[in-house]
């Protein structure tokens, strides 16, 4: 098994890239790695590259400031192009990239294709709750208009991704709500609430943002406009809270501080818990990482999509889509 890394991408890129790479490699080490970027760079920063590991050259980069479609027209061999590729030919079982969300959206549409059936892809990401499971949002930014077949089918794809990658059987399956009663909401989600309701999937009903974290639901589904300012609010909160924390928790001596760290860990917008977003509808495994993502989160990625590669999760999403339909 290969996974392929766009070294080029990212605000700490190729550095983190790297580092992370090496991180993965001597703790698990289970795939071979591709590491497509710049050759001279990578070997700088890494001469004694092991023979787990290759390099695909390419010297194109998408920069965070170009628009996506038009910059993968110009730069035929951009990082991120690339690695989509390498998975479409088969020469590598995922890739991972933390650089344009945009341009890897972008080349996993053109190069993997959408799963048959699928008319929104969405990018999923983990969140921590107060339980031990987290829970599943998407869409958190690929889409921001839909309609309320593509909540359905948001729906669908992430309790497919729950089951294969978290092990549980028929996860529940929430709504995004300003109320948990039926006839709350505008009319996207009471549509949607009635598509869901009449599918047979697990179906918990409408879950309340403030209610997210506690673990009512395993998935929970929303528009990409929504699920972005959530996701992004979420970690100004939780980054101003452990800051409020740990400056109290000072007074308090080292112990208590590394207490404190410890048990709030998981609640860390930097965590590797949080780790990459799969970009769910497209043809292959595509993460998506946090543009700011250091090597321990880059290491953990790497295994999620060891993990997502393995679990076949694209096949059962076509699976249950067919049923569904």
């Amino acid at each position: 098994m290969k996974i392929a890394i766009d070294v080029m991408g990212g605000d700490f890129a190729p550095q983190e890239l790297i580092a992370g790479a090496k991180g993965y490699l001597q703790n698990d080490g289970e795939a071979g790695l591709i590491l497509v970027g710049d050759e001279k760079v990578i070997r700088e920063l890494w001469p004694d590259l092991p023979e787990s590991c290759e390099i695909y050259h390419t010297d194109e980069v998408i920069e965070m400031g170009e628009h996506p479609l038009q910059a993968l027209r110009k730069k035929k061999n951009a990082s991120v192009a690339v690695c989509a590729t390498l998975v479409k030919q088969g020469k590598a079982d995922g890739f991972i990239s933390a650089g344009s969300t945009g341009a890897q959206m972008a080349a996993s549409l053109l190069v993997l294709g959408k799963i048959t059936g699928i008319e929104r892809p969405a990018i999923s990401v983990m969140l921590p709750t107060s339980g031990e499971r987290g829970v599943l949002l998407l869409d958190v930014g690929a889409n921001v208009d839909v309609r309320p077949n593509h909540l359905f089918e948001f729906a669908l794809m992430g309790s497919a991704y729950y089951e294969k990658i978290c092990g549980v059987e028929k996860p529940k399956v929430g709504l995004l709500n300003i109320g948990e009663e039926e006839a709350k909401g505008n009319e996207l989600t009471k549509a949607a609430y009635e598509l869901l309701k009449n599918s047979s999937m697990n179906f918990v009903g409408n879950v309340e943002a403030d209610h997210l974290f506690e673990g009512k639901a395993n998935v929970v589904v929303c528009d990409g406009f929504v699920g972005n300012v959530l996701l992004k609010t979420s970690e100004g909160v939780s980054e101003n809270m452990q800051a409020l924390v740990f400056k109290t928790a000072m007074s308090m001596g080292e112990e208590t501080v590394g207490n404190f760290k410890k048990a709030i860990k998981k609640f860390s917008p930097s965590s590797p818990e949080y780790s990459a977003a799969p970009l769910l509808g497209v043809n292959g495994v595509s993460l998506v990482c946090h543009g700011k993502s250091k090597a321990p989160v880059i290491a953990n990625a790497i295994k999620l999509a060891v993990s997502c590669s393995k679990s076949k999760y694209v096949d059962l999403i076509t699976k249950e889509l067919t049923k569904a339909q």
